[in-house]
Parts: structure tokens; sequence; C-alpha cells
């Protein structure tokens, strides 16, 4: 909600500069994001009169302009289409700054002398989005004569400063200038003088009866409209317009003018129906039939649910309550006569009309909060008699409507010790009554006990909780003592099990050279089905595009894709992790389950040294090394195994293994397809994806250090002979098995396929070590261990050189 200082000035006069004020209310509990000053940058702009126009004898689109200042008449070379003569202009003189930092100087366009410039509405700072049809393209042109040579932003209205405020969901009654008035007042005092509605009410002839009909109390508690005809469709004052331009509403004309302008004073939505175009002499409110349609004012055809309000003129819809109106009863350039609706309507249908058709508005902002009862009337009326000051309209007879309007105010019955106990503080009952008047509410005290008054625009009062916050904002919350809490038993601060489990991962990532990536959990439809077995994700109901359409189910399609952005760059060489949440689908109702997971991509290669020549390429050994390098840090690496796998099509067939924790499967490393790296213009890339949740559930215990041996280790290569398709992990396991004691490693050091070695085999050598920690191994020892391992490495298939 942006609120004008001059606009706020009209219903509570605050005579503070726009700093204080800001400060304030930000004390208040309602911060101010932004203050916009519009006088900011801005020197010597004055009104001007244009006396004469001549096109500018070398140059096409240029005109030359007498303009008088007030002191003096000058020539001015403009080029906006719609300069014309004998109109009041905004001018910045000679020697005048606009915002941006732009100097005003003398100077000659194509030979002509140019003393100023005739400014538009966007050189003075005022957003595109903001001005007017038509003045868009070309100056701006006051559409009323005034005093040549004063300023200019007095003028226009501009001679202000504007708060952008950053409301809480709570604080519906602040979206409008009643509501930043009686906060005003709260904080400031003074009194808030509500603006008149002063209108003339015209004996209705008989052809301008209607009738109002709610189907359904539940969809429209009360719905109220007064008919105002021989309206002058023309553009609303200039106050008006300028008024609704700092608001950030784009002013059209009179009367969608008007409804705009009576809901920012009053945070009522208003709509103006075009009373011939409605087609009946009678409203209908009821709930949409389900797949009814309707074509609404941005000319689309909606289709909707039993759930959407409409309003309907007995036979069709004309309007989707609270949301947005019907294109056939639009006021136009040609409506004479308007219908004003003022209406409740539900406000969680509103909401949820407005979510999924993707149509918000300032109406319906309002409306999906509740709107304050005591309001309705009053904007009806003050609507009318705006239109009837402004568009020349007749007011005919009263208001017609169904339903009921709840003007009583709630009560809250709390204590002084109920807000003292919670506040810390020891106020009077007369100090918080006074402190809940200045926000309006009339508080009855009996002894030490409080009867409050809540008017329905303070609706989000409902608990004693509320009115002590109240008490602690107008109060000062500054105001509020501070002590130091007392310790019965002290507990000194830590991190948790997991905490400290993924402080060591980043860092042992971040030590092998991976840099961290943080993407969107969102991603695209078929990237969803990558790297995973499920084929299904996540769907959103209304997706900002297809690229962000799904919950990922997988870790990799992000990674590649940072890879391939840092590749299209001339950054080859990439190695980057993410821990972040992918999020498994249990069917629509039902919340998914979200599961931490660590990804990792190498591409290029590692560990360059130029001056030596030496790198490491990306490939399955280096995933590996840096999953196996994580596990040895975590303390699991016992537990972890590997088994070649061919579940990914788009990873490498013979060079992708599952990673296992014990026997249960917790991630994959291996290196992409060669076509699918090819397709992401990639070249030899490994990757690797981890449950971190399963590795963070294993609790290691107490951990026990063991005295180095001071006896030495026995090593014994073995070389086998075994088919291609035996893994090295089958094969030492087999040894692990088979060595009951002294065995304290195991590992390939080689192997070798090509030359006497038969088709569809491979060699391949592994290097045993042995220690006895309380004495030095013999010989005969040795073999009488050694020997079992040999023995069942060849039953089980296994032939040694």
């Amino acid at each position: 909600m942006k609120v004008s200082k001059e606009w706020l000035n009209e219903w509570i006069p605050v005579d503070v500069s726009i700093d204080e004020l800001s400060e304030k209310i930000t004390r208040g509990g309602i911060e101010v994001d932004e203050v916009i000053d519009y006088t900011e940058g801005i020197k010597n702009l004055v009104v001007g009169y244009v006396e004469s126009v001549e096109e500018h004898p070398e140059a096409d689109r240029l005109k030359v302009c007498r303009v008088n200042t007030g002191e003096e008449t000058s020539q001015i070379v403009c080029g906006a289409p719609n300069v014309r003569a004998d109109s009041y202009v905004i001018v910045s003189k000679v020697g005048g700054r606009l915002p941006g930092g732009i100097k005003i100087k003398r100077a000659k366009l194509r030979g002509q002398v140019s003393e100023g410039m005739i400014c538009s509405l966007e050189e003075l700072g005022i957003p595109e989005d903001y001005v007017p049809k038509e003045y868009q393209d070309g100056i701006f042109i006051f559409n009323r004569d005034q005093n040549i040579g004063t300023d200019a932003l007095s003028a226009l209205y501009l001679d202000d400063q504007v708060m952008d405020f950053d409301l809480t969901p709570n604080r519906k009654d602040a979206l409008s200038m009643a509501g930043a008035a009686y906060e005003t007042r709260a904080l400031f005092g003074g009194e808030v003088s509500r603006p008149g509605s002063p209108l003339t009410e015209h004996a209705d002839n008989g052809d301008g009866a209607f009738s109002i009909k709610n189907e359904d109390a539940d969809a429209v508690p009360y719905y109220g409209a007064r008919l105002v005809k021989n309206v002058e469709i023309k553009p609303a004052p200039v106050w008006m317009q300028i008024r609704l331009i700092k608001a950030g509403i784009r002013p059209i004309n009179n009367v969608v003018d008007i409804s705009n302008y009576v809901l920012l004073e009053f945070g009522q939505p208003l709509h103006m129906f075009d009373r011939d175009k409605i087609g009946s002499d009678g409203i209908v409110t009821r709930f949409a039939s389900q797949d009814e349609k309707m074509t609404t004012l941005d000319g689309k055809e909606r289709s909707l649910m039993d759930s959407d309000i409409v309003i309907t003129n007995g036979r069709e819809p004309i309007a989707l309550a609270g949301v947005m109106g019907g294109a056939f009863s639009e006021v136009t350039e040609s409506t004479t006569n308007v219908l004003i609706e003022s209406a409740l309507f539900n406000p969680v249908s509103i909401r949820k009309t407005s979510n999924r058709l993707n149509l918000r508005s300032e109406a319906s902002a309002r409306f999906e909060k509740g709107v304050s009862h005591e309001f309705v009337p009053e904007a009806l009326d003050r609507a009318a008699y705006l239109l009837e000051k402004y568009a020349g309209g007749r007011v005919i007879g009263g208001v017609v409507s169904d339903g009921e309007l709840d003007l009583e105010d709630s009560e809250i019955t709390v204590t002084a010790e109920f807000i003292n106990s919670r506040l810390g503080m020891e106020l009077s009952v007369a100090e918080i009554a006074e402190s809940l008047s200045r926000l309006g509410l009339e508080a009855k005290t009996d002894g030490g006990s409080l009867s409050i008054s809540v008017p329905s625009r303070r609706d989000d009062l409902k608990i004693r909780e509320d009115i002590t916050e109240e008490v602690a904002r107008i109060y000062g919350y500054d105001a509020l003592p501070s002590s130091l809490p007392e310790y019965s038993v002290i507990t000194p601060g830590k991190l948790t099990d997991e905490q400290k489990k993924v402080r060591i991962i980043r860092h042992q990532l971040e030590a092998l050279g991976l840099s961290q990536a943080i993407n969107y959990a969102l991603t695209s439809r078929e990237k969803s089905k990558q790297f995973t077995d499920r084929t299904e994700g996540l769907e959103l109901l209304m997706p900002m595009s297809e690229d962000h359409a799904v919950l990922r189910n997988s870790m990799i399609p992000h990674l590649i894709d940072n890879a391939v952005y840092n590749a299209n760059r001339q950054q080859k060489d990439v190695q980057l992790y993410e821990l972040g949440r992918v999020f498994v689908s249990r069917g629509e109702g039902n919340q998914p389950e979200e599961i931490e997971m660590l990804g990792g991509i190498l591409t290029g290669e590692m560990n360059r040294t130029d001056w030596l020549g030496a790198s490491v390429p990306a490939d399955f050994y280096a995933a590996k090394g840096i999953a196996d390098s994580l596990f040895e840090k975590l303390g699991l690496a016992d537990n972890i195994s590997y088994r070649q796998t061919e579940g990914y099509e788009e990873m490498h067939p013979g060079r992708t293994a599952d990673i296992h924790l014990g026997g249960e499967k917790i991630g994959f490393a291996g290196e992409l397809h060669p076509k699918f790296a090819e397709d992401n213009d990639l070249n030899r890339t490994a990757v690797f994806e981890i449950n971190i949740d399963r590795l963070l559930d294993v609790k290691n215990g107490i951990i026990v250090y063991e005295q180095l041996s001071k006896y030495p280790t026995i090593t014994r290569d073995v070389a086998l002979i075994v088919e291609r398709s035996v893994t090295a992990d089958e094969l030492i396991q087999t040894v692990r098995t088979a060595a009951s004691k002294y065995l304290e490693d195991v590992f390939v050091f080689d192997v070798y396929e090509g030359d006497n070695v038969a088709e569809g085999m491979k060699s391949l050598a592994l290097r045993l070590t042995y220690l006895n920690k309380e004495q030095t191994l013999t010989d005969e020892e040795i073999e009488a261990v050694h020997t079992p391992v040999l023995k069942a490495l060849e039953e089980n298939g296994a032939e040694i050189r």
C-alpha cells in the first residue's frame, strides 16, 4: 500500500517530516519499505502557457513553441506530437534539473534556439505504466486553467513524498487511507476527518428500477447498489489522477478512476456496471455452475467452478465477484448510466478463485482478507457523490440491497494484570485505555478490567493477546523493559551430530576442489525423470514456466546444466557439488517425502598442474575416490560397497556403480553415457549422488584409537585370471572372508586384458597386507593364513597365475 503524505494530511494533519513519520510508523509495527520523494532532483519546474506552435523549418517532427513562464516568454523546441497552442504545460527552465541528474541548458536544435524543456510525466520520475494513455507518447497538458509561473510540482500534487507500506497479512486495515489515518492518529494524536458525501438523491421515474437478490448468504452476505444516470465519460480531475498514480494505479477515465479512488480511501472495492448493458432489471448473486463459461474484462473466456461466486443478470454471469468484471457490461466511452456495486463476498471463495485463475488485483487482495462492514455503505455513497460532482451524474433513488451488514462492534474483555504480566510493565488501567482510544477503540473500565469495543475495520483483533500487542505497539516497543533471563540449568550451545557431519562433508568436498552450487528445487517434466527410477514427479498447479513445473527427483540434471553453462563460457574444467532435497511423490492428497541428497559433477581435468603437465581425468575413479573420502571421514568406509549397474540410461553402462551402505542402496557414481554427454556439449563427465539422510542416520558411537604397531607388515601379491564379468569387489570380499586373521588390507593394483589372456577373460592383481600387532609374523604363520585365501579364490572360479 502506497500512502501519499499530501493525501494523508487531508484525513489527519501531521506536521512532521516524512522521515519522522515513516520512522514512527515502522516502530509502530507497519514497516515502511520505501519512501518515494517526487521532489528529489527537481529544480526550476514551473507551469507554462503555450502561446503559439509552429513547425520547425529544418525538422518534420519538431515544433517551435512560444511559452510564457510568468516572468518571460521563451522559445522552446519540442518534439511531442500532442503539444498545442493555448495549453498549460510543465516547463523546466534553463538552469533547472530533472530526476536522473538531467540539467536543462540553453541549446540549439537544428538551428533553432531552445530555452528550456516542456516535460512529460515520465521525465518527472513517473513510471510509464502509471501514466494516463493520452499522455504516454507526449507531454502532460493540464485540463484546467493554471496560474502561469507557479511551482509545477504543487500544481501537479507532486510536492509530496509517498510511503510504501510492507504489510503483514493480518493488517488489512492499513490497506486504505482510512486505515493509514487511524494508524497515524494512534501514533501522533489528532482527529481523523473522513471525506463527506453530500449527494442529492433524485426520484426514480420508473425506467431505472432494478432489484437485488442473493441466492446464497454464505457466498454474498450483503450486496448493495446505487444507480447514477447521465454520466459523462471524461478524464478525472488532475488531483485525482495524480493521487492514483502515486498509489500505483494508472488513470483511465473519471468513472473507473472514481471506483479506484474510493477503494484507496476506504479499502472497499467497488465495481461500475454499464446499466444499459446488464440485460435485465435485476441482479442475482450465486455460486457458479460447474464448467459455466464467462468472458472477463481482459477478453478471456473463463471456465468456472462451483466454488466461484458470480454476479448475474438472472440468466448469465456479468462479473466474477471480487475478482474481475465481465466484458459486455463494462463501462466504455459511450456509457451514460452507471450501476455502482458495493458488497461483501466470502473471502475464502475469492482467494481460491483468484489463485486458480491467476487473477490478482487491488480488489481481490482486499476481498480475500475480508473488508470492513462499516465502510461498505459509506464507500457506495462516496462513489455516487463523486460521480455526481465530477461526471455530471444524477443519483437516482436510494441504495438497493439484499442481505445484512453486521455493524455491531465486537467486544474483548481483558485485565490490566493480564497485559502487564505479558509486557513486563506496570501500566495503569487509564494508560491502557488511553492507548486504545488513540486507535479508535472504545474501552469501558471496571476496576482493573477493560471491555473494549472493536469496530469491523479492526476485526483482526479477536483475543486478549491481540489487545496486548496493540497496547505495546502504541505505547512503544522501545518502552518495554529489558531483563536478563534467569538460568537454573546452563547448557552449552553446540552443533548436533547431523550438523557436524554436514560440515565435515562440505569441508571435505571443498578441500578436494569442488565448489558449491545452489539450484531451484523445480525442474522440467523431462528432467524430473532422469537419473532416477521414478517416472512421476510432484507437479505444481500453476508453474512459473515449463522449466519449473515439477519438483526434482534427482540432483544431477541441474548440476549438468551448471556444467554446460560454465563450458559455454570457456570454463571447461568444472567440479561442483550441491546439498539439497529431492521430493518423492506419495500420491494425490499426500505430502511428498523429502530426502536430503548430495550430488556432484566432474568434467574436464582435475588437479591440473601446468608446469608439470600433470592432471587427473574426470572419470569414474575420480567420482568414486571423492565418495570414498567422504565415507572415510564419516567413519563408514568399512560398510560401503559398490556394485556395477546398468539401471540409468543416461549413464555409461560399464562405468557406473550403485553405492551400498550395508545391504541398502544409497546412491550411485559413474560416468555419463557418451551420447548423453555429447547431446549436452560435454566431454567425459562423471557424476555421483548420495542419500545424505541415510549417512546421517548412522551413529558411530565412541571413537576408539589404537596404538600404531611396532611390528612390520608383510605383503603378498596374487595374480588371477578371471572372467571379464567378475568385479574386483567380489574378489576382495572373497579374500576378506577367507582370511581368518592378520589381514590388514587388500586392494587391486593391476588389471590387464589383451595378449596372452584368453578372450572374455582378464588378469587382475591383488596386493594383500598382513600384520600381527603383537609380534613379527613368520613365514609359517603367513602361509597358514594365505593358503586358505588362494584356495577360496580358486573355488570361486579364479585361476592363480
